[in-house]
């Protein structure tokens, strides 16, 4: 039996206690939970950018592994269910979060944004020099979008992404571009 093994052994054996015993099931959540903090903590940081936020997200995950733990079922390791529950928390807080809706570069900021700067065409190659400095998936994106002008019903089937991998997808891409024009 290898270490991973035996790990996972202990968290199982942990999850069963925890499920079956109720008058230690505090003890038991935290010897369960304290070899994932960190993962936890940095996963959130990762995904908001936030550091004080992501102490706040933490404690959110560790509310809703405590309850939702008795009804845990061991199909999946534990460690890709606690990993599902934190991105699930930290996309909550991002669709929440007004600090982060006012980022939001839409295409009709963009399209004022170059309407209104007609006359200076160094801005507008500017504009073109700095699509180079996007990711592939997000130079590829903002082409589909803005320069051929399909929607993103098209862009989805093009791309052969969900319809909401396409909006995630041009909504990095905006921010992404929206950072490098401030």
């Amino acid at each position: 039996m290898n270490i991973h093994n035996n790990d996972q052994g202990k968290e199982y054996h942990l999850i069963s206690m925890f499920q079956s015993d109720e008058t230690a099931r505090n003890e038991r959540f935290q010897m369960l939970m304290q070899p994932y903090l960190l993962l936890l903590h940095n996963r959130c940081v990762y995904k908001i950018r936030d550091k004080t936020s992501a102490d706040d997200l933490v404690q959110e995950v560790l509310i809703r592994v405590y309850k939702a733990l008795p009804a845990y079922r061991p199909e999946a390791l534990f460690k890709t269910w606690l990993i599902k529950i934190t991105d699930n928390v930290c996309y909550s807080f991002l669709s929440s979060d007004s600090r982060y809706k006012k980022n939001i570069v839409t295409m009709t900021i963009l399209d004022n944004f170059i309407s209104t700067n007609n006359n200076n065409i160094d801005l507008e190659i500017d504009f073109n020099k700095m699509i180079p400095s996007l990711s592939i998936n997000e130079q590829e994106i903002i082409k589909l979008r803005f320069y051929k002008d399909l929607s993103l019903d098209e862009i989805s089937h093009i791309l052969r992404i969900t319809m909401s991998a396409c909006k995630m997808r041009l909504y990095r891409a905006l921010q992404s571009l929206s950072l490098l024009i401030i």
